[in-house]
């Protein structure tokens, strides 16, 4: 599993298939939006100025509707706080979304079944869809996308997405003496793009790098990526060169008796 950071006091974790921990999903939601963990009587509670919340996941709860009132009644009480469950929460969806631009729209056919979704997508001033005009090195500009039954929660999780949880970091060196190298990080859905379009010798991966995607990295970081990069390319250059075919000495030989000789 890769760790992300997502404030000074919180980090959450994607398993391998680069997915967000269901139980720290809504961890990583509300500590994006400036909230900070506090323990109260074995309850966290999530304050920001003025507000204060606890998790509705991170509670058992009775099953009976009428005893789990009575528990939320209890906790809310002790704690001084509001239950929250942003994932099904149309509200907090909108909040999200007013905090970044995003396109809605359904489809009732996904993968060719019959199923009924919702897909949530990041607006830019590029077109969205076209890959040369809008281009893969955007950073935080970069088009994400992600399909799901349950709009809250397809909200969510994009707006994680795009603000790096799960992207990867590598370092682009162009071609050209003017041209300058950065490091920038990528969706998992956009480094195939990334790939097809930059030669090995131009893209350098950085996974110790991934957990730093939200929050960035100070300068002094990327200059060291970025001289690691160099030097991995250096080296790629050379065995390029090393490697590649070299003329036989017979042959050149043979080449050269056959050359038509110069009149005297």
């Amino acid at each position: 599993m890769t760790q992300y950071i997502i404030s000074k006091t919180t980090a959450i974790e994607v398993n391998e298939k680069n997915e967000i921990v269901p139980a720290n999903l809504e961890i990583a939601l509300v500590a994006a939006l400036g909230f900070e963990p506090q323990e109260v009587d074995g309850v966290t509670v999530w304050v920001n100025k003025d507000e204060r919340y606890w998790l509705l996941h991170s509670q058992e709860l009775p099953e009976d509707a009428a005893k789990r009132q009575e528990a939320v009644d209890a906790i809310n009480e002790k704690t001084g706080a509001l239950p929250l469950a942003p994932t099904m929460d149309k509200s907090f969806a909108q909040l999200l979304m007013r905090q970044m631009s995003m396109n809605v729209t359904g489809e009732a056919f996904v993968d060719g079944s019959l199923t009924g979704a919702w897909r949530v997508e990041t607006v830019s001033p590029y077109m969205p869809h076209n890959a040369q005009l809008h281009g893969v090195l955007t950073g935080r500009l970069q088009h994400v996308s992600v399909v799901h039954t349950s709009l809250p929660l397809a909200v969510c999780v994009l707006f994680l997405q795009a603000l790096g949880v799960g992207q990867h970091a590598y370092v682009y060196i162009p071609d050209g003496a003017e041209a300058e190298p950065q490091l920038i990080y990528i969706t998992v859905q956009n480094e195939k793009s990334l790939k097809e379009m930059a030669p090995e010798t131009s893209l350098f991966r950085m996974e110790g790098l991934d957990k730093f995607a939200v929050v960035g990295l100070d300068a002094d970081m990327v200059k060291e990526a970025i001289e690691k990069a160099q030097l991995q390319r250096t080296i790629l250059l050379a065995k390029a060169k090393t490697d590649a075919p070299q003329p036989q000495p017979e042959l050149v030989a043979a080449a050269a008796a056959a050359e038509p000789q110069k009149a005297e």
